[in-house]
Parts: C-alpha cells; structure tokens; sequence
C-alpha cells in the first residue's frame, strides 16, 4: 500500500508542476470558462486530464523512441509547428464573444479538449524529462498496481491544477469583455510561440 501511495504521490505532483506554467492548455481551459462558464470549462479539463494519462504513458514505454522518431522526422515538427500558428492566427483575429450559449453542442468542448491535448507539443518530452528526474530518487517500476496508482496520480494532479484555473477564472468573468481579449492574446501569443519554436526546430534540425 505504501508503494502504491509513494507512487500516485510523485506522480500527482509531476502532474501539478507540468500543468502549472501557462501553457495551451490551461489557458484554453480558461478562455472556455470566461466565455461560456465554469462547466465548460471543467469538461476540457477532464478531457485534457485523460489525454495526460496516455502521454505519460507513451513516456513511460516509447520515450527513447518517440524522442528519436522526433529528432529524425522535420516533417512531423513542421506539420506541428503549423497547426499551432494556425490557431494562434484564428485566436487572434476572432472576435471574442462572452455569452453563456445554450444551444452548442453538449461534447464539442470536451472534444476540443481531447483535440488540444493531444497535439501539445510539450507533453510528452515534459514526461521523459519528468521520468528521468524521478528515476533519480526512485527505482520505479511502472507495472500492475504500481502503474495504475502512477496514472491515477496523472489524471488527479492534472485534473486539479486545471480547475485551479477554472476557479480562478470567476474574477475574470466578473471582467468580462476586457478578460476576453486578454486571455485570446496571451493564448494567441503562446500557441505562436510554441508554433515557431517547432519551426526553428524542424528547419533547423
């Protein structure tokens, strides 16, 4: 039992220091929230969470190949490296639009967050770095019950730091046209950042 604890513990806490800096994901999950509400913004952050899950597991088996497969294919990162600047672009230019729509479809958000998730650059590389630092300090073994308490403290940590952001997000919407235009730029700006920085790395490379 103790084991089991040990690692859902490091895990939840890779999870919270992962999600933590402003990313594409917390801030979609904030900009759902300040334009519709907070429901909304917690079906991305389930969706984000279970997404966490199969990229930690995608570290855990295939990093060293992943991380190869990345390094020897310019086009993937260039393929990457487009889709974000294409939605910085569609961020920035859309208009922002507060209201609480009652008639979209209930999973569309929760599909945009699958969608966002998976095609976070940044993932899966924070989870080999995260699984190198933690090897240092523990002889992990990420099989049976050990394997599932790790995951489980992925999604919980994962989970919790984005309805973090959820919860922060009830001032904002207290500020909403400003908050709206603010959170589209900061989304904007760092999905183009990510964007280049794939680019820099797929001409570069």
């Amino acid at each position: 039992m103790e084991g089991t604890v040990l690692y859902f513990t490091v895990a939840l806490i890779s999870a919270l220091i992962g999600t933590i800096p402003f990313g594409p994901i917390n801030l979609t999950v904030v900009k759902t929230t300040v334009d519709n509400h907070a429901g909304r913004g917690t079906e991305m952050a389930v969706a984000a969470s279970l997404v966490e899950i199969v990229q930690a597991i995608v570290a855990i088996f295939f990093g060293v190949i992943i991380s190869r497969f990345l390094e020897t294919s310019p086009l993937i990162s260039l393929s990457i490296a487009l889709l974000f600047i294409g939605l910085a672009l569609v961020i920035l230019v859309r208009k922002p639009r507060p209201s609480l729509p009652q008639t979209k479809n209930e999973k569309s958000f929760f599909v945009r967050g699958l969608v966002i998730a998976t095609f976070n650059p940044q993932a899966v590389p924070f989870w080999i770095f995260a699984l190198a630092a933690i090897s240092q300090y523990f002889e992990f073994e990420y099989v049976g019950i050990h394997l599932f308490s790790f995951l489980a403290g992925v999604f919980t940590g994962k989970l919790i730091t984005l309805y973090g952001f959820v919860l922060a997000s009830v001032w904002l919407k207290s500020h909403l046209e400003q908050s709206c235009a603010l959170v589209n730029r900061l989304l904007a700006s760092i999905l183009f950042f990510i964007g280049v920085s794939q680019l820099w790395n797929a001409v570069a490379g």
